[in-house]
């Protein structure tokens, strides 16, 4: 699960968590570099001491970003590395994880312990993770999402939700949570949001829409905040048939959203919108294309999460680079070498 950013200075700095499957314990975190543009990578290596780590926990989804004060912040979610799996399809339940923050000092060659952001949830009933990026939207007010699930030993289906914690104090502590999508049927699950700020100011989140129980998705739907994160629209769908879908506010208004397309001929495409809800897929680009490699493999469980862990692509993000292009990035699987690619689009 790539991520990449583009510094003060134009250059590129890039994170990702590797391991030896998807839901392996010995997922750890590794920051790359870049000076032309991504055309060429220098990869320093693990920021744990000891690869892969041995501190009891498993690493996914780092995020980096530059503060005002000249540091950069890593966002990522660990998992406790225990003897049981990450996902449990028997129980549905999933190890405990912890959202967490690395700072680093000097632009990222190396990174602090990590710093637990608390999440004001009961832990007997729900695990939180984090979904989506963080959001620097004021000195005083910063947004971290996340979602739910249940843990370990906690009988009966998960209260799932996509919400957000928020900092006062420039992520120093934290405090406030609100809830960003909830179905209280239990019927949509609201999976990976995804957030951007709009040039106007709201906050514009989609989301992977997904039917407990099932096998089946429905179109990303989206939602909207006016308030800096306190309240939200009700989730509205638009007409892609997607899974992690990453919005990218386009400097001449429009938005276009990277997203995974799981039915045949899947792959991960990229398609625009005028109104936040109707994407122009007739003129939608493919920036890759799975094949064969879809999936790596079968489960032996009828559990969609269980299916989910052995997919060969996915959790595709991308970026307005300062000349005005997009730059998208995902890992993916191609002659059987898992990987994370970029791919540079004109708009």
């Amino acid at each position: 699960m790539p991520s990449i950013t583009e510094l003060g200075d134009g250059s590129l700095i890039a994170c990702q968590h590797v391991g030896r499957e998807l839901g392996a314990p010995d997922n750890h975190i590794e920051v790359l570099r870049s000076s032309d543009g991504g055309r060429t990578w220098h990869n320093q290596g693990s920021i744990h001491d000891g690869a892969p780590p041995h501190d009891g926990w498993s690493y996914r989804g780092p995020d980096i970003q530059e503060v005002p004060d000249g540091r950069l912040v890593m966002t990522a979610t660990r998992f406790e590395a225990g003897e049981s799996k990450l996902f449990d399809p028997d129980s549905e339940a999933l190890q405990r994880p912890e959202m967490i923050l690395f700072w680093s000092e000097d632009d990222g060659r190396s990174w602090s312990a990590p710093q637990v952001v608390p999440v004001d949830l009961e832990p007997d009933r729900y695990t939180w993770n984090k979904a989506g990026d963080l959001s620097q939207l004021a000195a005083d007010r910063w947004m971290y999402p996340l979602e739910t699930w249940k843990p370990e030993g906690y009988q009966g289906p998960p209260d799932q939700k996509a919400a957000a914690v928020f900092s006062a104090d420039q992520g120093e502590t934290w405090g406030e949570f609100t809830v960003v999508a909830d179905d209280r049927t239990g019927r949509c699950l609201w999976w990976d949001q995804m957030n951007a700020r709009l040039p106007d100011g709201r906050i514009y989140t989609m989301l992977w829409t997904h039917l407990y129980g099932t096998s089946e998705d429905l179109v990303n739907h989206w939602v909207v905040s006016s308030d800096e994160g306190r309240s939200w629209s009700k989730p509205w769908p638009t007409n892609l048939r997607g899974q992690v879908c990453t919005p990218i506010p386009l400097p001449d208004g429009r938005v276009a959203a990277i997203y995974n397309y799981r039915h045949a001929p899947q792959g991960v495409r990229v398609a625009v919108t005028e109104d936040l809800s109707h994407f122009d897929v007739e003129n939608e680009v493919v920036v890759f294309d799975a094949g064969a490699e879809a999936t790596l493999g079968k489960t032996d469980h009828d559990n969609f999460l269980a299916e989910h862990l052995l997919i060969g692509f996915g959790k595709p993000k991308g970026i307005v680079l300062r000349d005005g292009a997009i730059l998208t990035f995902f890992w993916c699987t191609s002659g059987g070498v898992t990987h994370t690619r970029w791919a540079r689009l004109t708009i």
